[in-house]
């Protein structure tokens, strides 16, 4: 029965948030979502203003501060990442806390861009250079090997005569 299935999906999601009061008009927005090192997501909902707004009270970029330089994202494609992340998602940043206006009582759909948008900056961690390196490698060796025939393709050569130590491998990939 579709429609049981369609609650049972809900009472789950509803179930795994949870909302405390720590003081006049904010609350604190408890997620299963983590960050790497295990932290959950710093949540706040709080009324500024006359208006609702889910924060991170610099949580976000502050957690990334754990593994990279701030500056990084400050200028390049993490930059541009994080920029057009803030504007398709709707959200503000104002000296690193990011935060989502809720507009026409929509919590749901506000809460759900805000937490599409914090997972998004979050795996920035994923562009440092080695791992895009280790990546890219890969994925171009297993294109290498699906298009050139295997007695073709050699990896990682060295020239038994010039190079009989072995020190300087060819650039990691060979085509024979």
């Amino acid at each position: 029965n579709i429609s049981e299935i369609e609650n049972n999906v809900r009472d789950k999601i509803s179930n795994e948030i949870a909302l405390i009061e720590e003081g006049i008009n904010r609350f604190r927005v408890f997620t299963p979502f983590e960050y790497d090192d295990g932290d959950h997501f710093t949540i706040v909902l709080k009324k500024e203003n006359e208006n609702w707004r889910f924060n991170d009270e610099a949580h976000t970029i502050m957690h990334k501060s754990y593994d990279m330089d701030i500056s990084v994202f400050k200028k390049g494609n993490r930059q541009k990442i994080i920029t057009n992340t803030i504007s398709n998602f709707g959200l503000e940043e104002n000296e690193g806390t990011l935060s989502i206006k809720i507009e026409n009582d929509n919590f749901g759909g506000a809460f759900y861009n805000f937490l599409q948008a914090l997972v998004k900056i979050t795996d920035l961690s994923y562009l440092t250079k080695e791992q895009v390196r280790s990546t890219f490698y890969e994925d171009f060796r297993s294109l290498i090997c699906e298009s050139v025939p295997k007695d073709r393709l050699i990896f990682d050569y060295t020239h038994p005569d010039h190079d009989k130590e072995g020190k300087y491998i060819v650039d990691r990939k060979s085509v024979v």
